[in-house]
Order: structure tokens, then C-alpha cells, then sequence
């Protein structure tokens, strides 16, 4: 009796043991691979080495360029500590602002921008903008967004200064949608651009979105509002640049 008692006692011990190494048997007899983790895209640095929040009057620090349009087509006011631009339909209208008191080669530009009406206008952040051009960042209220580069030269021949850096307007879900507010930024640091949405990397076709060109290498920060003639009414709560 006390032998049958050890051989159930064993027994036990045995089938217990089996069932806490189970399941690393099946998963060897399954054949599962071990799971890699893309690594997550740089995060945008939290060094703030300039800021705007626009609570001092915009015309001291900011010069207006007309892209398109007509300067009655804009009005811009200060309420509360914010920049309130709305934009009159009609014609194309592109208006892009430059600080007159930057320059930076290696540079991070950030925005944050909250769409009061449903739009398809775009606002924009510009990194290394000179009198030869600059490269910018859009996105707009319907979920799109683009990369571009200007050229003053060749808008100064009567063409299209902008040229596509990504291969068209890309929608993503990154962009919060209606009158909630969205930060987007331009990172410029040697000839690589990233944009980021919300704190995130933009991905694009499962890789993290990275544009290369060399045309420009220093210059002041801006941002812009381009209408494609339809109206608009937004706020653009701030302007700051990050250590790249």
C-alpha cells in the first residue's frame, strides 16, 4: 500500500512537472520564431531653445511673404495668447511668415495649430528658409499632409516654386481630426528631413518617413497657411524650435 501511495505521489509530481514545460515544448514543436520589434523612431527632443506662443505682437518678430493671393484675403488677429488667422475663399491664397531674428542649420521646428471650421486649407512649418528658398511641412483638417521644397528661382520664372520631396499628399490617422488640437513638426539636421505628428514619427509604406535633400543647409523657421481658395479659420497656438 505505501509503494502504490509513492507511485501516485510520483506520478503526480511527474504530470505537474510536464505541465510547466508544456508549453515551451509546443512552441518548439510549432516552430514559433522569436518576435522582433521594429525599434520605435527617434523621439522629438524636449529642449526648447525658442518659443513664440504669440502673446506679444506677431508683426515685431514675423515677416509675411505672399505666395499667392491677395493680402485682403487674410486676417490675422492676437486673442488670448494665440495667433488667429482666417483666410477669405476665392482665388488660391498662400501665405507664408518667416522670423526675422533666427538662423539655424541643425534644427527641429514645431507647431501647434487648432482648425476652428472644417477646412481644406493647410498650415505649415518651414525649416531653413533664405532668399533661395526653404523646405516645408503641411498638413491640414481633412488628415492629409506633405513635404515640399520652395524655389525662389524657380518661382521667379512664373512656375510652380514647390516641388513634391515624398511623392505625393499622404493621409494618416496621426492627425486628430475636427477642432481638437494637433502639433506637427520639421526636423532639418544635415540633408535628412523626418516630419512628426502628435509627439510621433510619421511612417510611410511601414518605414519611418525620412526625405534627403541638399539644396539648403541654414536659415530662419516659419510657418503658413495655404487656402487652395477655400476659407479658413485657425489657431496657431505656437512656434518653438527643439535642439535637433
Amino acid at each position: 500500500m505505501k509503494q502504490k501511495m509513492l507511485t501516485v505521489v510520483f506520478l503526480a509530481a511527474f504530470l505537474l512537472a510536464a505541465c510547466n514545460i508544456l508549453p515551451n515544448q509546443q512552441a518548439a514543436q510549432m516552430g514559433l520564431k522569436s518576435v522582433e520589434v521594429v525599434p520605435s523612431s527617434v523621439p522629438l527632443s524636449q529642449n526648447v531653445k525658442f518659443q513664440d506662443n504669440f502673446e506679444q505682437d506677431v508683426s515685431k518678430a514675423w515677416g509675411m511673404k505672399v505666395i499667392s493671393g491677395i493680402e485682403k484675403q487674410i486676417v490675422i488677429t492676437q486673442p488670448n495668447g494665440h495667433l488667429r488667422i482666417q483666410l477669405n475663399p476665392g482665388n488660391n491664397t498662400n501665405f507664408v511668415f518667416f522670423n526675422k531674428e533666427r538662423n539655424y542649420s541643425d534644427i527641429v521646428v514645431q507647431g501647434e495649430v487648432q482648425y476652428l471650421e472644417p477646412t481644406d486649407a493647410s498650415v505649415a512649418v518651414m525649416c531653413r528658409a533664405s532668399s533661395k528658398g526653404w523646405y516645408e511641412f503641411r498638413i491640414n483638417g481633412q488628415g492629409y499632409y506633405e513635404l515640399v521644397k520652395f524655389d525662389q528661382q524657380v518661382q521667379d520664372q512664373g512656375k510652380n516654386g514647390y516641388s513634391d520631396l515624398i511623392g505625393g499628399q499622404f493621409r494618416t490617422p496621426l492627425i486628430k481630426s475636427g477642432t481638437e488640437k494637433n502639433t506637427f513638426a520639421l526636423s532639418c539636421v544635415g540633408k535628412e528631413l523626418k516630419v512628426f505628428l502628435n509627439g510621433e514619427q510619421i511612417y510611410l509604406q511601414k518605414r519611418p518617413l525620412v526625405a534627403e535633400d541638399q539644396s539648403y543647409t541654414d536659415g530662419t523657421v516659419g510657418f503658413g497657411v495655404d487656402g487652395k481658395g477655400q476659407s479658413a479659420d485657425l489657431n496657431l497656438n505656437y512656434i518653438e524650435t527643439l535642439n535637433s
